[in-house]
């Protein structure tokens, strides 16, 4: 009996991750001395090849050598670091996925009134970075129960403007449900569907 092997479409790296590592890749290969903040990707290999290439991993804007560019990662980062990247006069690539660069742009556009729900994990660099450009309140969730809490404890006026977005690889299955829940709850909720759609 044979069996049929279905490779994914999106196998392999997504097009921020690619994008990022060709263009650390084309950096080193002009010549340029570089430095990342954070992993440029979660690869060992792919990390370790860099670093045999000279690529130093940064956690800090202040452990950046003298004459090293900086490579923000795919994730991005806060604002406040590229704030300081900028005050210090650090020569910097922003490599930060354009889908999470397009959700930083949603963000910033509402102003401190607005409360922003943001779908995904509190903790990751990505959702932080996210919480960064925004002007006032936001709240995260990672499934439909927090979000019940979140709407429950009279965090946001239900009836206001409400603007929700997710974290780029959040579970199209549970944005789904949390989806439902938003619609039903806020009547005056803008939904911005920014999950990727390699994930």
């Amino acid at each position: 009996m044979s069996k049929k092997i279905i490779l994914a479409e999106t196998a392999g790296f997504c097009f921020g991750v690619d994008r990022a590592v060709n263009l650390v890749y084309s950096l080193v290969n002009d010549g340029k001395k570089v430095c990342t903040l954070g992993p440029i990707i979660h690869n060992a290999q792919l990390v370790g090849d860099l670093e045999q290439r000279g690529v130093k991993i940064i956690d800090s804007i202040d452990e950046c050598p003298d004459g090293y560019m900086v490579v923000v990662r795919t994730h991005g980062v806060e604002k406040s670091v590229i704030d300081d990247i900028e005050n210090k006069n650090i020569d910097y690539v922003d490599a930060t996925c354009p889908f999470v660069k397009k959700i930083h742009r949603i963000v910033k556009k509402f102003d401190s009134s607005v409360p922003v729900l943001v779908a995904g994990d509190v903790n990751h660099p990505e959702v932080i970075g996210i919480r960064s450009y925004c002007n006032g309140k936001s709240f995260v969730f990672k499934n439909d129960e927090e979000l019940q809490k979140i709407l429950q404890n009279d965090y946001i006026d239900k009836n206001e403007k409400i603007i929700c977005v997710s974290q780029t690889t959040f579970s199209l299955e549970e944005w789904k449900k949390c989806e439902k829940i938003i619609k039903k709850v806020c009547t005056n909720c803008e939904i911005f569907d920014t999950i990727c759609n390699a994930t």
